[in-house]
């Protein structure tokens, strides 16, 4: 049996829970990580191309709108390896990728929009606060 390790350095097993994006600063699976795992279900598990994809879109098939994982569908290669293996992306996901295509380069960084959204958000929400509590601090003068 290969060993198969996430971009966090940690060896996946037929334990392994994903480790989904949360808010805040903590460690999570990149796009290519979905690929390692789905890999390592077929070699490891013992499990079929599709029981290994279906464990995958349970595994991601309630995350949110803008957490980092429902950005890996415009991840290229995420996408190209995934459609071979039978998935399904969906009628607008197929649309707006058919889209970022014809735009060269738009739906390579859409992956990455995700972990600069984890950051610039509270980064965003903190400036707000400081700009409105400044600009409170000089009423009271």
């Amino acid at each position: 049996m290969a060993d198969f390790i996430d971009s966090l350095g940690n060896v996946m097993s037929c334990d392994t829970e994903p480790l989904l994006d949360g808010w805040g600063w903590a460690d999570y699976w990149m796009c290519g990580d979905w690929i390692t795992y789905h890999k390592m279900l077929m070699a490891n598990c013992g499990m079929t191309k599709e029981q290994a994809l279906i464990r995958v879109e349970q595994e991601l098939s309630d995350r949110g709108t803008f957490a980092h994982e429902w950005f890996c569908q415009f991840d290229k290669d995420f996408r190209e390896y995934f459609q071979s293996q039978g998935a399904d992306f969906g009628v607008l996901s197929n649309i707006v990728n058919n889209v970022g295509q014809g735009t060269e380069g738009i739906t390579d960084n859409f992956g990455d929009l995700g972990k600069y959204l984890k950051v610039a958000i509270p980064v965003a929400l903190l400036g707000v606060g400081l700009f409105y509590g400044y600009k409170a601090y000089k009423s009271l003068k």
